[in-house]
């Protein structure tokens, strides 16, 4: 297996177990503490994350490409990066604190956000120790730091839901599985000749790697602003409670970003070496074949969970949470849109035109921002998942023109590709369909997937030819 396919492997694998524990977490969050608590435990988490960009600035990327390139300017890269981090983690801490009183909000979410700082900072640390590690092709590590990390949170979060319930403590199980992955990581960049804790400032390093980062940085603050902003104005225009169930059918949507997350962590520091040789055709190739695994594994996804969603949630979460079920059934689509777009984006990153991905990123924000004003004070939760269609519609299709540039692949040969895997998905959704009145959801599940499957060989999807190429790796190493 080529080093492409393993990294893949490796935190592929990781990261299922990591987002089965996560899931399984707050499904017992949403169902102990209820849906109001839900909203502000999200919401309160959400607003941290979205201002947690300012602590990276976008250096994570930067470190994982430059690391790739110079290997022996690993240290240096390594040690401006975090001196530049601490002091943007004091000031993302500083903003998380005036917003939290600037919005008005009560002492309990304000609480949840101040303990929260500190999953913030340390979550841009352990990001760096392990962007390392990527740059290296290393990603074992970090596979098995993001693991342990989340079994920690489990372990705290459930002995406080099952002893005394408080959504503090709950954060601070964040705080252990952050606290555990920057030891580990920090932990085994010793152990291949690195100083996790060396800080270096004030140099023309530090200027190159800024200026560098100033575009992955505008283009995190533009997906932090339009993937909170339906909960902060949810909050406002609705209450609490729309945040919780809005955050069931965010939480069941997103879990599932972890597996183009996984490809293309792999994928982008090959993307940076085949741009660097100027090998166009294994540029080429290695894009097409992503495109392609990226659809194979967003249509059953995003029509399965379309199909059994009326069943899935009252399962998991309870009939409370029933409310969440059709903005679910929109926002289950953005997927197909957020899949695809991570080639493309790994491309234009990797081809230094992260100016292009920002500008594009912008854009999106803005549609976001502007429909989820338009349509949360007359659609509500609905309204918030129509708008991050829209919104991520607008994504996938810039994406697609603003590539062109970098590598020219053929848009009609693409579609040839996604046809029969939309045609295998379409298949699946009405045997499910078919079977819901007649079998539990799990054995529609099963049959939907067999189903899925049988169908993309008969009709040619893909082929036995095409699964050995790809896990002997889409590149030569």
């Amino acid at each position: 297996m080529s080093r492409l396919a393993r990294n893949t492997a490796f935190l592929t694998v990781a990261s299922i177990g990591q987002k089965f524990i996560a899931f399984v977490y707050f499904a017992l969050i949403a169902r102990i503490v209820g849906v109001e608590w839900t909203g502000k435990y999200f919401l309160a988490l959400s607003i941290t994350t979205m201002v947690g960009v300012i602590a990276d600035f976008g250096l994570t990327p930067v470190l994982v490409r430059e690391t790739a390139k110079h290997p022996d300017d690993q240290q240096k890269i390594l040690s401006h990066v975090l001196g530049m981090k601490l002091g943007l983690s004091a000031l993302a801490a500083a903003i998380v604190v005036i917003v939290s009183f600037a919005l008005g909000y009560d002492e309990l979410t304000r609480s949840l956000m101040y303990v929260a700082i500190g999953v913030m900072i340390l979550d841009s640390f352990h990001l760096t120790y392990y962007g390392v590690f990527r740059g290296r092709h290393t990603l074992g590590f970090e596979s098995v730091g993001i693991f342990i990390g989340q079994a920690i949170t489990l372990m705290i979060g459930i002995t406080s839901l099952l002893v005394a319930p408080n959504l503090v403590v709950l954060i601070v199980a964040l705080l252990g599985g952050s606290l555990w992955n920057v030891l580990y990581s920090s932990s085994r960049l010793r152990k291949v000749g690195l100083k996790p804790f060396k800080l270096s400032l004030g140099s023309k390093w530090s200027k190159r790697l800024i200026k560098m980062a100033l575009p992955f940085a505008l283009a995190a603050i533009f997906v932090k602003i339009y993937s909170t902003t339906d909960s902060i104005l949810l909050e406002r225009f609705v209450g609490d409670e729309a945040v919780g169930w809005y955050s069931i059918a965010y939480k069941l949507t997103y879990a599932f970003q972890f597996l183009p997350m996984a490809f293309v962590a792999a994928l982008y520091p090959t993307f940076s070496r085949l741009i660097q040789e100027g090998d166009k055709k294994g540029l080429e190739d290695t894009f097409n074949k992503a495109m392609w695994y990226m659809m194979i594994l967003a249509i059953p996804i995003v029509l399965g969970i379309f199909a059994v969603a009326g069943s899935v949630v009252p399962l998991i979460y309870g009939t409370d949470y029933l409310n969440s079920v059709m903005p679910l059934q929109v926002l289950i689509f953005v997927l197909i849109f957020i899949f695809l777009d991570f080639p493309i984006g790994a491309m234009l990153n990797a081809d230094d035109r992260q100016s292009t991905k920002t500008t594009i990123m912008g854009g999106t924000m803005v549609i976001n921002v502007v429909a989820n004003v338009i349509l949360i004070p007359v659609h509500g939760v609905l309204g918030a998942s129509i708008a991050a269609l829209l919104s991520f519609f607008f994504l996938f299709s810039a994406g697609m023109v603003a590539v062109r540039k970098s590598l020219k692949y053929d848009l009609v040969k693409l579609l040839r590709v996604w046809a029969p895997i939309v045609l295998s998905g379409a298949l699946m959704f009405l045997v499910v369909m078919g079977l819901r009145e007649i079998a539990h959801v799990v054995f529609q599940i099963v049959a939907g997937g067999v189903t899925y499957v049988a169908s993309l060989f008969v009709f040619k999807a893909i082929e036995f030819d095409q699964i050995k190429s790809f896990f002997r790796g889409i590149r030569k190493v």
